[in-house]
């Protein structure tokens, strides 16, 4: 049976997170840009403070140090990370929308810049995302009620405000 490249690397999520913050795992530059809106930000942060499973993360590795042969494919930061002017050591063939959401929201200490709106109607909001602990412990209650955003000034307008 033919040797097959493919292995499962378990590894935990502030890890890959930091890898990805520090240029180690990027995009290849024909991957889409991030779009996830909102709605999809504050859902897949209610999943992960649930322990539910939100897929596997797909990655190609950039070079083999048996062989040195290594595949070469331009290359970007997650939106939201900091450009960074090395090689990374794998690239991310699926998993983006979450990986770089979850790098915007829970480790860049900036608000998360949300896209809005498409082609030329297309921009960007910042939003700060909380969950509010008491719904979080509330077992009856939904948890995606328990994950909310705020804009960048941390000033939420309301009906009475």
């Amino acid at each position: 049976m033919p040797d097959t490249n493919y292995r499962l690397d378990p590894k935990p999520l502030k890890a890959l997170l930091h890898e990805a913050g520090d240029g180690r795992v990027q995009l290849p530059d024909f991957q889409r840009d991030w779009v996830w809106n909102d709605s999809h930000i504050r859902s897949l942060l209610a999943s992960i403070s649930l322990s539910y499973p939100v897929g596997a993360v797909m990655m190609l590795e950039t070079g083999d140090s048996m062989t040195g042969d290594s595949i070469r494919f331009q290359q970007r930061t997650l939106k939201g990370a900091p450009d960074s002017t090395g090689e990374a050591d794998r690239l991310i063939l699926d998993g983006q929308q979450r990986l770089t959401s979850l790098f915007q929201s829970l480790l860049s200490n900036k608000p998360v810049e949300v896209p809005v709106g498409r082609g030329k109607n297309k921009k960007t909001i910042k939003r700060w995302y909380y969950i509010d602990m008491q719904k979080a412990l509330d077992e009856t209650a939904d948890r995606e009620e328990a994950v909310f955003s705020i804009p960048e000034n941390r000033i939420e307008k309301g009906p009475n405000k």
